[in-house]
């Protein structure tokens, strides 16, 4: 109220002095209001960020997305019929959140997924990470990238971008045995993010209609920070029924099984919570402190689920077309489980 008060004054001095002035009444209260504002915001109508060399430079607009109208939006790769996966470096004038939309989605496609439309019939899947940092460095994948805030005032963005165009597929080499890739999908109350360095998927349980559990690891890196605040998080207020509810916490959580394009398995789970995590370092047989062998850190992560619900993809069309009542009603319905040969691998 003190600091108000002072403005307001401000403001009622300057206007008194411009009647003595050269300058209009008018244009001196507007340039108090801005040096008065100025306090306040570090956006860049009234702050002022020093350029980086070397990087472009955005100012925010409105989001046209339906529903972010009170939003910031500064695009860096328009909306493409194309896909590309690249890095991103960012340094903002206030702390912000990284996007990229993947799409548009085929109908139908759109349901259970963080979706941005600008006309409610052309819809894309948005992931939203909020890095609550003001500059950095993102792995992105999608047709178009951009920077957001959940503010009403324009920000600047200073950016460098190094990317290429997928060959359709946004998964990284896999290494197991038979190429099947492992994508884990994460739906908090910030956003949606996807995860693709996890090598281990195992469930523990939730099969036999109890309480799923299921046991993640992977190499450790930035591309699981957000699971690390989660964790933290966790770690800080407790788990299982005696923790307190917090930003990260009842999260959804889909595991999609692929093999290059060929959708192969998905698991849906709901409400969960990360119930356990560690470190640990994996070696070959041959260790020892010479450097002459390899080593690695991993994250183990162990989440616990409310509920879950395996996704047949050939059963889901089914439903998808006729209904699930319709389905239900197709007692005598054969369905035949495609086999390898169907999917054209020998």
């Amino acid at each position: 109220m003190t600091i108000l008060s002072v403005s307001l004054a401000s403001i009622v001095l300057t206007q008194s002095f411009a009647e003595e002035s050269n300058i209009s009444q008018e244009q001196e209260r507007k340039n108090a209001i801005e040096q008065q504002t100025s306090l306040f915001s570090n956006n860049p109508i009234f702050g002022e960020k020093i350029a980086i060399e070397g990087y472009d430079r955005l100012v925010s607009k409105v989001d046209p997305g339906i529903g972010h109208e009170n939003h910031q939006l500064a695009v860096i790769i328009p909306i493409s019929d194309k896909e590309y996966t690249g890095m991103l470096y960012y340094s903002a004038s206030e702390p912000v959140q990284l996007v990229s939309l993947r799409g548009p989605l085929e109908s139908g496609e759109e349901k259970g997924k963080f979706i941005w439309t600008t006309d409610g019939s052309v819809n894309y899947e948005i992931t939203l990470v909020n890095e609550y940092s003001t500059s950095g460095e993102w792995n992105f994948v999608g047709n178009a990238l951009a920077v957001h805030t959940f503010k009403n005032t324009p920000f600047v963005v200073d950016y460098k971008v190094d990317y290429e165009e997928t060959n359709g597929s946004a998964y990284l080499p896999s290494n197991s045995l038979n190429d099947v890739n492992i994508m884990t999908e994460f739906n908090f109350d910030s956003g949606t993010v996807k995860i693709d360095s996890f090598d281990v998927f195992k469930q523990v349980s939730g099969f036999g209609k109890v309480q799923p559990v299921v046991n993640l690891q992977g190499i450790v890196g930035i591309d699981k920070s957000i699971l690390y605040r989660a964790a933290d998080s966790e770690f800080n207020v407790g788990t299982g029924p005696y923790g307190l509810e917090h930003q990260f916490s009842e999260f959804g959580m889909s595991i999609y099984l692929e093999q290059g394009d060929i959708p192969i398995r998905k698991m849906i789970y709901r409400e969960c919570d990360i119930t356990n995590y560690s470190i640990d370092t994996l070696n070959d047989k041959d260790y020892s402190y010479n450097r002459a062998s390899v080593f690695v850190l991993v994250d183990n992560f162990e989440i616990t689920c409310a509920g879950m619900q395996p996704y047949h993809y050939d059963y889901q069309k089914y439903i998808d077309e006729y209904g699930v009542d319709a389905v239900m009603k197709m007692s005598k319905m054969k369905m035949s489980p495609k086999t390898y040969k169907d999917y054209g691998i020998d």
